[in-house]
């Protein structure tokens, strides 16, 4: 066989002209959803040691508490955009509850965090990882239906973004924190 160039698959291609009704998502989103995934599957092996669990989300968050270069400018990004995401008040908003929590996901730190009741720097970690781990779930599993991704973009893009200071805090030699961005 000659060196030719390698053929990719083309799966946006293949679910228009094989699914009824395949949304037709816009290319930032899903450059937005490809980072996620990219990320997620390294702040999962490097953090998380192949094996997520709301409670390791607590150790990770413990760790990035006490790290030199925790990003905390970001950190505080994140809780606005998900306070204005899902409070109204110090009512939560239906969206939230689209986070689909299930028992053990600590749903009430989450709902402490964003109204501001419990306001220490490892709860507030504790609470974005949660909330991109839910993310995460519901859009591996299929909860997360691929027709709202585009509407969803800058909220996965917010996941992203935790994810990436976690992986900063962590401080493992897959980060190098002035190529970081």
């Amino acid at each position: 066989m000659v060196n030719q160039p390698p053929q990719f698959f083309d799966a946006q291609a293949w679910a228009r002209a094989s699914l009824r009704e395949a949304p037709q998502l816009q290319p930032a989103t899903l450059e937005v959803v490809s980072g996620f995934i990219f990320l997620w599957s390294f702040f999962e092996g490097v953090t998380c040691n192949g094996s997520v669990s709301v409670p390791r989300l607590g150790q990770v968050a413990d760790l990035m508490a006490r790290s030199p270069v925790l990003a905390n400018d970001s950190v505080e990004h994140c809780l606005s955009f998900y306070r204005f995401r899902y409070l109204n008040g110090d009512q939560m908003q239906e969206r939230f509850y689209g986070l689909n929590f299930r028992q053990n996901d600590r749903q009430e730190l989450v709902e402490a965090v964003l109204r501001g009741t419990e306001s220490g720097l490892n709860s507030k970690l504790h609470a974005l990882l949660i909330i991109a781990y839910r993310i995460r779930n519901n859009m591996f599993h299929g909860l997360k239906s691929v027709h709202v991704w585009d509407d969803q973009a800058q909220n996965i893009s917010e996941a992203t973004r935790i994810l990436s200071i976690a992986l900063e805090a962590a401080n493992t030699y897959i980060v190098e924190r002035a190529h970081a961005t």
